[in-house]
C-alpha cells in the first residue's frame, strides 16, 4: 500500500512580519533562526520609517528650534566666533534661518535616515562577521538581521513621541529626546564629550545583543554568541571612536 508523500514545511512555518516584529522582543533567538531561513527587511525598515517620520514631525513642530540652534552654536568654538563678530540683527537673523534649516534637515531625516542607516549597518556588519568571525552568511541576511536587531531604536521612538509633547519646547535636545544614556544627565558636556555617554544607550545595548543573537542563529558553529557579541561590541566601539573624533575636530 503506497502512502501519500508529506510536502515540505518549511515556507509555511515561517513566521509572519508581525510576528517577527513582535517575536524580537518575546523571543528573538527562535525569531532570528526564522529570519536567517527567510531573510526579509521591508517590514522592519517600513515600521522604524513610520515612527521616526512621526517622531521628526513631532519634534519639528513642537520643539523650539530658535533656542536649539543657538545651543548648538554656544557649543561649537568654531560657529561662535563666527556669531562674535555680528550684529545683534544679524545673529537674530542667523538664528532664524539656522533654525529653519535644522526643521527641514529634521523633515529630510525622517525619510532617509533608517534606510540608510540599514544599508551602512549592514554592509559593516556583513563585513566585520565575514572578515573576523568567518561567518558564512550573505549580504540579504545580514540587512535583515540589522534591520530587525534596531527594533529597540524604533520602539525609543515610539515612546518619545508623547515625551516630546510633555516637554518645554525650548528643553527638548533634538539628538537626545528619551533619557536612555547618560549623556542626558550632563547636557552641558562639550559634543565630543557626549558622543560616548550617548553610545551607553539603554537601546543601544538592546540592539547589540540582538545582533550577536542574529548573527550566532545564522551561523552558529562559526559565531558562537559570545564571539558575536564581541565582534558587536567591538564595531560599537569603533564607531564611538570615530564619531568622537569627527564632533572633536568639529568642536
Amino acid at each position: 500500500m503506497s502512502t501519500t508523500p508529506v510536502p515540505a514545511q518549511a515556507d509555511a512555518a515561517s513566521l509572519s512580519p508581525m510576528k517577527r516584529i513582535l517575536g524580537v522582543f518575546l523571543s528573538p533567538k527562535a525569531t532570528f533562526e526564522d529570519i536567517a531561513r527567510k531573510p526579509s527587511w521591508i517590514a522592519p525598515l517600513a515600521v522604524a520609517m513610520v515612527i521616526w517620520f512621526a517622531l521628526s514631525v513631532s519634534l519639528a513642530r513642537h520643539a523650539d528650534w530658535v533656542e536649539i540652534s543657538k545651543d548648538q552654536i554656544a557649543k561649537s568654538k568654531f560657529a561662535s566666533r563666527q556669531f562674535e563678530q555680528l550684529t545683534d540683527d544679524q545673529k537674530s537673523a542667523a538664528y532664524q534661518q539656522a533654525a529653519q534649516r535644522s526643521k527641514a534637515i529634521r523633515y529630510v531625516r525622517g525619510v532617509i535616515g533608517w534606510p540608510l542607516l540599514l544599508l551602512v549597518m549592514g554592509s559593516i556588519y556583513l563585513g566585520v562577521f565575514k572578515l573576523i568571525g568567518g561567518a558564512r552568511t550573505n549580504f540579504a541576511t545580514a540587512l535583515s538581521i540589522t534591520a530587525y536587531a534596531q527594533l529597540p531604536f524604533a520602539l525609543k521612538e515610539l515612546i518619545s513621541i508623547p515625551v516630546v509633547f510633555l516637554k518645554d519646547p525650548a528643553s527638548i535636545d533634538p539628538d537626545n529626546f528619551l533619557a536612555s544614556n547618560p549623556a542626558a544627565i550632563f547636557p552641558d558636556l562639550a559634543p565630543w564629550q557626549l558622543v560616548p555617554l550617548a553610545f551607553l544607550d539603554v537601546f543601544g545595548i538592546w540592539a547589540l545583543i540582538l545582533v550577536a543573537i542574529g548573527f550566532s542563529t545564522a551561523d552558529p558553529k562559526k559565531v558562537p554568541f559570545g564571539k558575536a557579541l564581541g565582534i558587536a561590541i567591538g564595531v560599537s566601539v569603533a564607531l564611538m571612536i570615530f564619531f568622537t573624533g569627527l564632533a572633536w575636530a568639529f568642536s
